[in-house]
Parts: C-alpha cells; sequence; structure tokens
C-alpha cells in the first residue's frame, strides 16, 4: 500500500509519545495496525502490547486485521517467519480489547486486592438501575426520619421536590451520581465542589464563573455588532432606508465602545456605560417622504412596532447583558446567594455518599459490579499514595508497566478523567500511542471529555522529519480523505470552516484540520439541499432572550409533537421519492479512479442510508411510508417493541398472574383473545356492582353472587336470584380466574421463561398472534420477551414481581428495544440509523433528515446544574418566601453548558456528513420561508452560529451569508448555488397525485386477470398439489424437541401422545372462599411441592459451616427474611427436614460430601440423544435434546458421585427393603441419564 508522509510517519516513529489526530476517511485504523504489524516484524511480541478500543465489535475487527497481516506476512515470507507464527498463536490472548474489559483482567488478577468476590459478575443494566433505585430510596428515608432536626436536608427537600412526590429529588441524585463516578476521586471533586460555594465577593471577582459571564458579554456584544451590520448593508441595497445610516453608525460606535470595555477588564466603566445606555433616535419615517424606500427593508432596520427588526434585536441583546449582572459590581450580594445554598447542596452530598454506600453494599450482596465499579477497582489496584497524599503507581502497575511495551489507544477523543488516569498508572515515558478526532467527539452524554485530547494536542509538539531525538511528545495530523468524493469534502469543509471554531466546536477547523482530497471518482456530483417548506401558519421562531433561549412559542407538548410528526411524515416521504428517483438513474455510484474501479453502476438499496439525529417519534413513520412505497427497510434499534399489542397483553398477564388487583391490567387481558370477553360482558359486570372501586371487587361480587344462587336446594331465605343473571358468564369468570391462579402458583416455582411459553400454548396465544397481519414479527415479539425472562434470570434477582419491574425500568430508561426484525441489515434494504450509531461507518449514500429539527438543550434548564470545572450549581430557592432565581454561578454554569451542548451538535453534524462516499442528499423542513432566509442572511458570526436552533440553520447560514430575500428566491429557482444543488419542495410536490394511485390500483387488477385467464389445467393441478401435501414425517413434527428427565422417566409410547402441546381447553371451577374475599386452590401442597423445598433449602446451606439443626434452621429462617421461602414454606422446611437434613450429613454419604474438594449442587445440563434411544417408533435420524439438574454430585478421587435427594415415603411398619428396591428399579433410568450426562 502506498502510504502518504504523515502516515509512513506514524508507522515508522518509534520512542514517543504520539497523537494523531486523524480526520474522517483518513485511514487511521488502517495505520494503526500497520504500525503494530511493523513493530511485531521489528521483533515485538503482540502479547506486549494493550491496544484499548472504543466497543467490543472495533476490538474485534482490529484482532482481524492484524491476523490477516500476520498470515499475508507469512505467505509472503516477509521477516522472521518463525517469530510471525508465534504472533499467530498468540495474537488470542493478546490484550486487544475495551477499557472495560482490561478493567476486569486486572481486577480478576487482582481481586485479593480489593473487597471484590473473585466470583463477581458484571451486572445487567437494568438490574442495577433497580439497586441504584432502591438505594437512593433507602437513603432519604433515612434521612426523612431526622428531617425536624436537618434544616439543610428540609430546604433540600422543599426546594427540589414536585408536588406529588420526591421523584425529582431522586432523579437529581441519581444524575449526580452518575456524573461524579467519570471522575477517579468522585467524592474529592463533590467535596471540592461544594466547598468552592463557601466564596467570598472579593474571590468572585477572579472566579471562572465571572470569567465566563465576561466571555459571554463580547459573544452577545458580537451579535448586536452582527444586527447592525446587517441594517447597514440593508440600508445600502437598492431602494434601502439610507435614512438610517447615521444612526446605525452611532449604534455601533456604543458597541464598539462597550466591546473594548469589557476586553480591557475595566467592569467599573464597562458597568456604568451600560447602565447609561441609550439607543440614539432614529429618524421618523413618513412613506410619503420616501416613496422609494422598500416598506419591508425599513420595517426590517427600524419597524417601530416590530420587535424583530434589526435595530430591536440589538438593543435586545444590550438588555440581555445587563441581566446577567442583575447587581451590577455587588459581588458580595452575589456570593451571598451562592453561600446561602451550599446547605441544601451539602444535604445533597451527604445523601449522594449514603446512596453509594447502601449501592455498594447491595452489589456486594449479590457478588455483581457495574462498568463504573471495574474502573474504580482497577485504578485503587493501580495506584497508592506517598506520604505527601501523591498518587504513585503501584506494584500491580509496575507490573502492567514492564508487561506492555507499547500502548495504543482509539477514540482517544471519547476518553474522560477517569480512563485518563488509569492509562497514566500503565504507560512508560515513551511508550503512548493514541489516536482520535476531536471533531468526532459525541459522546458527552456518556461524559466523554474532549478537552482531554485539547489539552496534549496543544501541548505536544508538532512533528517534523528534522524533529530531534529527544522530543517525546509529538502530535501529527492526518487529513487526508480517502472516503468521499472531492464534493462532500468540499461542502463539509465550506460549513466548518464557517461554523467551527475552539469556543463553539472545541477545535478551531483551518486548513490544518480541512479535509482533503485522497481518492477521484470518475463521475461528478454535488451535494444536495432540499428545503421542504411546509407552509405552515406557525413555525419555529427564533428567541431573543439569552438567558432564556428555548422558551419559544408557547405551544403545548401535544402541539409540538404533532407538528414533529408532519414534518416526519413530509420527510419520509421526500426520502421515499428520493430514493425511488436514485433507483431509476443509470449513473448514480461512481467508482474510484485511482482504485482502478472506474465502471459506474446503478444504486442498490443497500447503497442507501437514511441518517437522523434523533429517531424517536420519526424511524416509526418513516419505516411505515417506505414500507408503502414498496422499498425494503431495516432500523435496528429504537423503542416501541413494550408498545407491541401482542407484548402489552402478555406483560398485562404477568401483571394479573402477579397480582389480580390491577384493573388495567385486568380489563386488558379479559378483553384480549386470551380472555375472550366482549365488552358487553364487561359491561354487564361493572354495571351489576356500581359502586364497587375497582373492576376486580365487582368480579369477585359477581362471583358470589352466582356461586350462591347456583344450588338449586338453597334456603327459602335466600336473596332471590337475578332473572337475567348468567351463569354462562359465570362460568367463563370462573375459569379465566382458575387459570389466572393457577398461573400464580406455578409462578412460584418455575422458570419465567418457561412459564411464559406455558402461558402461550396453554392459550393458543402464540399462534393467534402468527395468524394476524406481521404474524411472523408478533411471534419474534413473543419470542423476544421469553428470551428477556431467560436473560432476567442470569441476575442476582429472582420472581415475577423483580421481572415486571425489571421491564418497567427498561421501559422507562433508555433501553426499550426495538420490535422484532423479520430483515437482516444484511439484506439488500435501505437503512435508517441514528447519526450516533452511523459513527465509523460509511455508505455510497447519505441521505440525512431531520436538519431543521431544534437542538435539545433540555439539560441547561435543570434545577442543580453540574460541571467538571465550575462545579454544582443549583437555583436559588427561598423555601420560606417560595420564590428561586438563577444565582451568578449558575448563569456562568448554564452558558458553559449550552456552548458545550452547541459544541457537540457541531460535532455530530460533521460526523453525519461525513459518512457519505458518492452522494449526500440533506434535506429539512421549514415554516415561515420568509423569516428563516432573512434569519440566515445574517451570515455565521460566532454568535449567530451560537443563536441557531438546528443544522439548517447552520448550513443555509454559510451559504445565504449577506442574500437578500428576492436574490435567495432566484437561486433557489435556478437550483445551484456555490457548487451546491438546491431545491425549494412545498408540500404539494410531496403528495403524490390521486390519478396515480388509481392508475396504481387498476395495474395491479389488471396484472391478477392476466394470471387468472391464463390459467391451465396444469396451473391447478400444482396448487392442488401443494395444497394437498403430506408431510412424510409427521411421526417426527410431534416429538418435542427438548424433554426432561422426569418426562423421559415416565415416558412409554402408549404415553407420546401426552407430550403434544395441549389444545386449550377450559379449566375446572375452583371454589370461591368468601371469608378471605379471595379465589383460593382448593388443595394442600403436594408431595413434588415438598421435594421442590427440599431442593432449595439444600442449594442454600453452607457445607463448610456448621450442619447442626440450630445452624440448619439459621439458614432457612434467613432465606424467608431473603424473600426466598414463604412464611409456609419455611415452616413446613423447618418441622419437616431440618431434623433430617442433619442426620443425612452425619451419615457417611453425607460426611463424603462435606470431605469432598468439588461438590456441584442443583447442576443444570443439556445433551443430545437419539430419539429413537427414547421411543421405538420414531425416526432413527431424529435428536432430541434432554434437559435436566441434577441434586448433587461431587468428586471423589477420580470418580464423579451422584447423589440424587428423595422425599418418596417408606412404611418403616413394614420390611423396609422391598420398598426400597422398588424406589431403586423406579428412578434407575432417570440415574443412568444424570451419568451419561456427567
Amino acid at each position: 500500500m502506498n502510504w502518504t508522509k504523515e502516515q509512513q510517519r506514524i508507522i515508522d516513529i518509534k520512542e514517543s509519545n504520539i497523537l494523531v489526530s486523524a480526520a474522517a476517511g483518513s485511514g487511521k485504523t488502517a495505520v494503526m495496525v500497520e504500525r503494530i504489524i511493523t513493530l511485531i516484524k521489528s521483533g515485538e511480541d503482540i502479547d506486549k502490547f494493550l491496544v484499548v478500543t472504543f466497543t467490543k465489535a472495533a476490538a474485534a475487527g482490529m484482532k482481524q486485521k492484524i491476523q490477516k497481516s500476520l498470515v499475508k506476512a507469512v505467505q509472503s515470507k516477509e521477516g522472521n517467519i518463525k517469530h510471525l507464527r508465534k504472533q499467530l498463536s498468540l495474537l488470542n490472548r493478546s490484550m486487544i480489547t475495551t477499557i472495560d474489559s482490561f478493567c476486569m483482567d486486572v481486577v480478576k488478577k487482582n481481586f485479593h486486592l480489593t473487597e471484590v468476590d473473585p466470583n463477581f459478575r458484571v451486572g445487567d443494566k437494568s438490574e442495577l438501575s433497580i439497586l441504584l433505585q432502591d438505594s437512593i430510596d433507602e437513603a432519604l428515608e433515612e434521612e426523612y426520619g431526622s428531617i425536624n432536626d436537618n434544616e439543610d436536608f428540609r430546604k433540600l427537600v422543599e426546594g427540589f421536590t414536585g408536588n406529588r412526590g420526591d421523584e425529582e429529588l431522586s432523579e437529581i441524585i441519581q444524575n449526580a451520581y452518575k456524573f461524579i463516578l467519570s471522575f477517579p476521586d468522585p467524592f474529592a471533586w463533590l467535596n471540592a465542589s461544594v466547598d468552592m460555594m463557601n466564596i467570598t465577593g472579593e474571590e468572585l471577582k477572579n472566579s471562572k464563573w465571572l470569567e465566563e459571564i465576561k466571555k459571554h458579554i463580547v459573544l452577545l456584544l458580537d451579535g448586536a455588532k452582527g444586527y447592525i451590520s446587517t441594517a447597514l448593508a440593508i440600508c445600502k441595497e437598492p431602494n434601502g432606508p439610507l435614512l438610517y445610516l447615521d444612526t446605525l453608525k452611532q449604534d455601533m460606535d456604543i458597541v464598539n465602545n462597550l466591546c473594548e470595555l469589557i476586553k480591557s477588564d475595566d467592569m467599573e466603566e464597562f458597568i456604568g456605560a451600560l447602565r447609561n445606555f441609550k439607543a440614539p433616535k432614529a429618524a421618523i419615517f413618513k412613506e410619503k417622504n420616501h416613496p422609494d424606500v422598500d416598506i419591508e427593508k425599513q420595517i426590517e432596520v427600524n419597524g417601530s412596532k416590530n420587535s424583530s427588526s434589526m435595530r430591536a434585536k440589538y438593543k435586545g441583546i444590550i438588555s440581555s447583558i445587563s441581566e446577567l449582572l442583575p447587581y451590577d459590581l455587588d459581588y458580595e450580594m452575589y456570593a451571598e446567594e451562592i453561600n446561602k445554598m451550599q446547605g441544601s447542596i451539602s444535604a445533597l452530598r451527604k445523601v449522594i455518599a449514603k446512596t453509594d454506600q447502601y449501592y455498594k453494599e447491595k452489589k456486594r450482596e449479590k457478588s455483581i459490579a457495574d462498568f463504573n465499579d471495574l474502573e474504580h477497582f482497577a485504578l485503587n489496584i493501580l495506584r497508592n499514595t506517598d506520604d505527601n497524599g501523591e498518587f504513585i503507581p503501584s506494584e500491580a502497575a509496575e507490573y502492567y508497566r514492564k508487561k506492555f511495551n507499547y500502548i495504543f489507544i482509539d477514540e482517544y477523543q471519547d476518553s474522560n478523567s477517569l480512563q485518563e488516569a488509569l492509562i497514566e498508572q500503565l504507560k512508560r515515558e515513551n511508550n503512548l500511542f493514541m489516536v482520535g478526532d476531536v471533531k468526532q467527539s459525541i459522546y458527552r452524554f456518556r461524559l466523554a471529555d474532549p478537552s482531554i485530547f485539547n489539552s496534549k494536542y496543544s501541548s505536544y509538539t508538532r512533528d517534523s522529519e528534522d524533529l530531534g531525538d529527544e522530543i517525546i511528545n509529538r502530535t501529527i495530523d492526518l487529513n487526508k480523505n480517502f472516503r468521499s468524493r472531492d464534493e462532500i469534502l468540499t461542502a463539509s469543509n465550506f460549513v466548518f470552516k464557517n461554523i467551527m471554531t475552539k469556543e463553539l466546536g472545541e477545535v478551531e477547523y483551518d486548513d490544518k484540520v480541512a479535509l482533503n482530497t485522497g481518492s477521484e471518482f470518475s463521475v461528478n456530483t454535488s451535494v444536495e439541499l432540499h428545503i421542504i417548506d411546509k407552509n405552515a401558519a406557525e413555525g419555529e421562531e427564533e428567541a431573543d432572550d439569552d438567558l432564556n433561549n428555548g422558551n419559544r412559542d408557547e405551544k403545548s407538548e401535544i402541539e409540538m409533537e404533532i407538528e414533529s410528526m408532519e414534518t416526519a411524515e413530509l420527510e419520509a416521504l421526500f426520502a421515499a421519492n428520493r430514493i425511488k428517483e436514485l433507483m431509476k438513474e443509470e449513473i448514480c455510484i461512481a467508482g474510484k479512479a485511482n482504485e482502478g474501479e472506474k465502471k459506474t453502476r446503478k444504486t442498490e438499496y443497500k447503497d442507501i442510508v437514511i441518517l437522523l439525529r434523533s429517531v424517536a417519534g420519526w424511524a416509526g413513520i418513516f419505516e411505515e411510508r417506505l414500507i408503502k412505497e414498496d422499498i425494503p427497510f431495516y432500523y435496528d434499534g429504537g423503542k416501541g417493541y413494550y408498545e407491541a399489542l401482542e407484548v402489552k397483553i402478555v406483560v398485562n398477564l404477568l401483571k394479573l398472574i402477579d397480582n389480580i388487583k390491577q384493573d388495567i391490567p385486568l380489563l386488558s387481558v379479559m378483553r384480549s383473545p386470551i380472555g375472550n370477553f366482549t365488552t358487553e360482558e364487561l359491561l354487564e359486570i361493572r354495571l351489576k356492582y356500581p359502586k364497587e372501586k375497582h373492576f376486580i371487587g365487582a368480579l369477585n361480587k359477581y362471583i358470589l353472587y352466582g356461586s350462591k344462587n347456583k344450588d338449586d336446594d338453597r334456603d327459602d331465605d335466600e336473596e332471590i336470584l337475578d332473572s337475567e343473571f348468567s351463569f354462562e358468564l359465570l362460568d367463563k369468570i370462573k375459569s379465566f380466574t382458575k387459570k389466572i391462579y393457577d398461573w400464580s402458583y406455578r409462578s412460584r416455582y418455575s422458570h419465567l421463561n418457561d412459564l411464559i411459553w406455558d402461558i402461550l400454548m396453554e392459550t393458543n396465544y402464540y399462534n393467534f398472534a402468527g395468524a394476524l397481519p406481521n404474524g411472523k414479527m408478533r411471534q419474534a415479539n413473543l419470542r423476544m420477551l421469553a428470551d428477556l425472562a431467560f436473560d432476567f434470570e442470569k441476575t442476582s434477582m429472582r420472581g415475577l414481581f423483580k421481572f415486571l419491574r425489571y421491564i418497567e425500568k427498561i421501559e422507562k430508561g433508555s433501553d426499550d428495544r426495538g420490535q422484532a426484525k423479520t430483515l437482516g441489515e444484511n439484506d439488500n434494504v435501505v437503512r435508517l440509523m441514528s447519526i450516533h450509531k452511523s459513527k465509523g461507518l460509511e455508505f455510497p449514500v447519505v441521505i440525512l433528515c431531520g436538519l431543521n429539527k431544534q437542538f435539545n438543550l433540555q439539560d441547561t434548564r435543570n434545577k442543580i446544574l453540574l460541571h467538571k470545572d465550575y462545579g454544582i450549581a443549583p437555583k436559588f430557592i427561598n423555601v420560606d418566601e417560595r420564590r428561586e432565581k438563577e444565582t451568578l454561578a449558575r448563569r456562568a454554569i448554564k452558558l458553559k453548558i449550552k456552548k458545550e451542548n452547541i459544541s457537540e451538535e457541531m460535532r455530530v453534524l460533521y460526523v453525519a456528513m461525513t459518512r457519505a462516499i458518492d452522494r449526500l442528499i440533506l434535506a429539512g423542513t421549514v415554516s415561515k420561508m420568509d423569516q428563516k432566509a432573512r434569519n440566515w442572511r445574517r451570515g455565521h458570526s460566532k454568535y449567530f452560529v451560537y443563536k441557531g436552533l438546528s443544522y439548517m440553520d447552520w448550513i443555509c447560514s454559510c451559504l445565504f451569508d449577506k442574500v437578500n430575500f428576492e436574490d435567495f428566491n432566484e437561486i433557489m429557482a435556478q437550483g445551484q448555488w456555490k457548487n451546491w444543488n438546491l431545491k425549494m419542495i412545498t408540500r404539494s410536490n410531496l403528495s403524490l397525485d390521486v390519478s396515480d394511485e388509481i392508475n396504481i390500483r387498476e395495474n395491479k387488477i389488471a396484472e391478477m386477470n392476466d394470471f387468472k385467464n391464463s390459467q391451465s389445467s396444469l396451473h391447478y393441478e400444482e396448487i392442488g398439489r401443494r395444497l394437498s401435501f403430506i408431510y412424510p414425517h409427521m411421526t417426527s413434527v410431534n416429538v418435542p424437541t427438548k424433554l426432561s428427565v422426569t418426562e423421559l422417566k415416565n415416558l412409554g409410547d402408549k404415553e407420546f401422545t401426552r407430550l403434544r402441546y395441549k389444545i386449550p381447553t377450559l379449566v375446572d371451577i375452583f371454589d370461591y372462599n368468601e371469608d378471605t374475599d379471595k379465589f383460593i386452590l382448593d388443595k394442600k401442597i403436594s408431595g413434588a411441592e415438598i421435594g421442590t423445598l427440599l431442593h432449595f433449602v439444600m442449594e442454600h446451606l453452607d457445607l463448610k459451616g456448621d450442619l447442626k439443626k440450630d445452624s440448619i434452621i439459621d439458614t432457612i429462617n434467613q432465606m424467608e427474611a431473603k424473600k426466598l421461602l414463604t412464611p409456609t414454606e419455611a415452616k413446613i422446611a423447618i418441622g419437616t427436614y431440618a431434623e433430617k437434613i442433619e442426620g443425612f450429613f452425619q451419615s457417611d454419604i453425607g460426611k463424603r460430601i462435606i470431605n469432598s474438594p468439588m461438590v456441584y449442587r442443583e447442576a443444570p445440563f443439556v445433551f443430545r440423544k437419539k430419539a429413537v434411544d427414547v421411543l421405538d417408533s420414531l425416526n432413527e435420524d431424529d435428536l432430541i435434546l434432554v434437559q435436566g439438574i441434577i441434586d448433587c454430585y461431587f468428586i471423589e478421587g477420580d470418580q464423579a458421585v451422584i447423589v440424587d435427594y428423595k422425599t418418596d415415603r417408606i412404611d418403616e411398619t413394614k420390611d423396609i427393603n422391598p420398598q426400597i428396591n422398588k424406589l431403586k428399579n423406579e428412578y434407575h433410568d432417570q440415574l443412568e441419564l444424570y451419568k451419561e450426562a456427567v
């Protein structure tokens, strides 16, 4: 491969720390792999490298690339073949991994240095979320106990909770806790931030907070100058209002003076000038005196009643500066507001500390950890403190320093301070290689910190060939893009050179970082921008209040949601139309000329991706439209799974099984095909007992009334039976509720996924769902629910109640899965994904929609703001007077967070525009087109970039800078501007003509008639043959794919039909007990259930502990306390088994178990067995899975001894030997299967 000069330098440099700033498509992965291969060829071993990637997929891809390069080197006999072959054998155990996996390895190997159970596992996300919420609840509950004696906590609660509960405070605690865990020393940061609030007025003068306010004032004044400059330009246009020129020049002088004062840091002079500000009076405009002046231009410059005129906007900016400093230079007043909130934040810190304590205890009890734990555990292992309290590498860190000759970090721009601290303990002086692109740092919501990359980038020395070896820290830029055609790169550079700066974007987008073309394409094309004019009465207006940006038109959430859906529908229709056009074009995808692929080709569906900033609410609309237009479509992700009808019904049924006293789930299931009740029947039940508060109460009384009156022999004085009472409905209700309670009982001992499958089969609901439209998808959704239950039981949680809570956490969080897919991502389909998911990928055709979707700045409105450098800033809340306001610290942090959010949005746009190889198509929907065009003409100064509400604003401000409205319309009509293809689309352009729809339908009918008329007898014979086909292996169809050992033990040919899926039938009616006001099963605990109880207790005994009766009873009581046993079960276990278990462990076999070095209890197994070995009548080639659980087996010498607990009764009044022999024979086959499994 021909490497560029910069790439070759990266490959060759040794004994240096290298930071590579690699632009999109610059081949960073290929270069990193080549550097690794070059080092290996020089004699290094691959297991001496630590290669850290961002994802597991990236790590697997990296290993694959290295393996491929090594194989190629061996085949071509490059270098030491023996050494290269050795590297291939070492590759699988090399440390090419994610930071989390590396930390896991460190902890597992050094668990003795932590409090971690060596057998710990990483907890499921929802499982951990539940534990964290429980910990927060406990911490709050403890503090509530002393609220009367804790003034700070009282003020925290009163100031930061809602009217109906403390969910808001709970969320604040959770967010703050997760935030601080991204730091190497979470509580050190928290303590320092709380201490920072104890500030004097003099200290405030030199604080970061005031410095940020000053920076923002400079930005605002830049905006004021921008408005005045635009007004001056309008005045000088043909028919412009020249009478305002002198006034505008005076305006500009005033603003320039304010700029000089704030930049000189003379705050007293600045505040004096600000308070004395008075805009000069403009000349009075009279139309008769100025007949040549364009009225619209006059209004735009200085319309007296127009708050959106240029002069009104600039004066509004000056007012907003005054609001930033309401107390002028009274620093003591600003400091006092901050100080008064320190008590509440100290109380918050205490609750967070207790939450941390309880959360750690819960995780320790369950032997689980989260990913934050892994990183903190690893850091604690890798560092110690010296006598001065400074951190130094530990003995473990020194081991890794010696082990790893080279450390490689991919996607370095997405590191955080905790991960940086880890690497600091591992690296040597000159063995660090970091590669990334700060322009693609888009994971701030995961607490990535691009400033780490920027800090090194500015402090490292730019590499050159004549740089001396003594320079250890070097930076190299890769800005040649080998992915995209020149037109795409030119368009990207054009946008980002105009909008991305150090202040907004966190990188100066200059020639040094701009994208350069690395590939030539055989056919030229242009980037497309499609503006859809919605022509709606209401549109997105720009807010003028810089402190409250986001409070635009006062619309309800429903109105905004409807507006968003309308926009999504328009853009989905646009995307469908454009895709159909692309599929018709003869030349769309052009090969790269310098790769010898000069042939052009037509577009395939799989070439196309639709990218959205956020898919929430839009993905379903796009899916529906594209499917309707017969465009194959794939979307992997998003939400909506739990909204699917079939999932909702089964989840509601599970809620009933857990607790039948829930009206909404109850009515949902009764009305569904599972209950099969009609609306009239449900009304009959409800109307008979209207005074009952809940439906379940009415249902209970209906059964009680019917049960009393069904008996024909009732006494004469009993209640007279209602002539309209339906005994048929009564039987139906009893059948339904009996089944609910049957499942409820089974849920206590069944695996949840088995219970769900039993329900689906017994109700026939799985087959019913398959018969509905999209049946395959619906059945796949139901299978996913069973799989979810299976995964849940791998966690530390058990039971139906906790499973339902687990689902609730997934629904409320960000983990709601998309519905099951029947198409795969490797099929010839159009893909839709979020921009974040597209990072690192490339596509021949990118359609970027939602350009005018407004940025989400919600996190600047939280009651408590947190920033890594600026600390904690709550609102100032006076709980006694019930008022709140912004503190100076909060204003500063709010402005800083907003700028960082805008910077992140800018980088997200960069990622989106650089995914395209051949075609980049941008689209957005705009309301009030004329107002938007006038806003865009103001250009792209820092202020107007800051004020931009969407990607559309940024792009169009670059394209139409200083373009007046008349010229804008002409440019859009021509369709070409600055090498962009432009198109204005109206709503009517997108709508499918009615006549087109009629033609489509008529053509389809004609095709069907042609087929019908062409039928010969051969066609009908073939159809008949297919419909009457009899499967030749019907016996095998009825063979269950999996049998339990118990089923096999009891199975004979004559019983085979018992194992077939049962057709649902009405269950027996159960008895009603009116004294307890609930339905109960009229049966005692069975022998099988008692046996299950024994197994459960035996599983939880500590074999290394005391196995006397009292200790066994203690264990059973602990199981009850942990909700593993009900009080009834615990009572039975103690009364029936405690003494017998003690006797068992005093027997010979019991002592052998205790003395064994390896004991396995409740050991599950699955193995394959020929079906014919079970039933002679089956096909010899059929296989079944045998599944079971061995009660206990232990290793003794070189043998395994199997123990199976039995609770069968032995009549000691008779000879016991025949009884024992009978039991041995009965269970012989079962134990043989266990033997085969072991």
